[in-house]
């Protein structure tokens, strides 16, 4: 799974930086490169637009103030008949933010139904709690409400620890416990 280019749409495409390479990008067809992994990239970018979005993954980064440009950029991308390719460091949570946030600008979904679209097409996809909160925004500015909600898991040591509940649904709260934990400790 962390090897692929996984299709998204018939013009955008998700992926790890360690699975992109010239061949792959040629292979389907790639006529512009988001990065959004924070290191260089080991493939050519002289017959492709190549776009460097320096994010952290952490839930501190603001990847939102990034939504309108990538989102434009992808769409531009469409309609002159190209095809974007968005990855990060493993294709699981900046990369995943920016192609749900398109799915549902410009492909009309609500976050819990592009979540859903997007984990079918590559089923790694785990954006941040700070990520996800910043969609659940996003999905309220565009369509004044939200289909998502950050809730407890319950038993958790921490009334603090929370997850979205698109991955509670997922899980049942048992894999997200340590991680929740974990991310506390921040």
């Amino acid at each position: 799974m962390l090897s692929e280019l996984n299709e998204v749409t018939d013009h955008l495409f998700i992926a790890s930086a360690r699975s992109v390479t010239d061949d792959k990008l040629q292979q389907k067809g790639i006529t512009c490169v988001i990065n959004c992994s924070m290191t260089a990239p080991t493939y050519s970018t002289s017959n492709i637009k190549y776009i460097p979005i320096m994010v952290e993954d952490n839930e501190k980064s603001n990847i939102g103030r990034y939504f309108e440009e990538v989102l434009n950029i992808i769409k531009e991308e469409y309609e002159e008949g190209g095809k974007t390719l968005v990855y990060c460091v493993a294709g699981i949570s900046r990369s995943a933010t920016l192609c749900i946030a398109y799915l549902m600008k410009h492909n009309n979904m609500t976050l819990r139904n592009a979540f859903r679209h997007l984990k079918s097409r590559r089923k790694i996809i785990r954006p941040n709690n700070g990520f996800f909160r910043q969609l659940i925004d996003f999905e309220r500015s565009l369509y004044n409400e939200t289909t998502v909600q950050m809730v407890r898991v319950p038993n958790a040591d921490s009334p603090d620890c929370v997850v979205p509940d698109v991955f509670y649904e997922l899980c049942r709260g048992i894999v997200w416990l340590k991680s929740c934990k974990n991310s506390l400790r921040l």
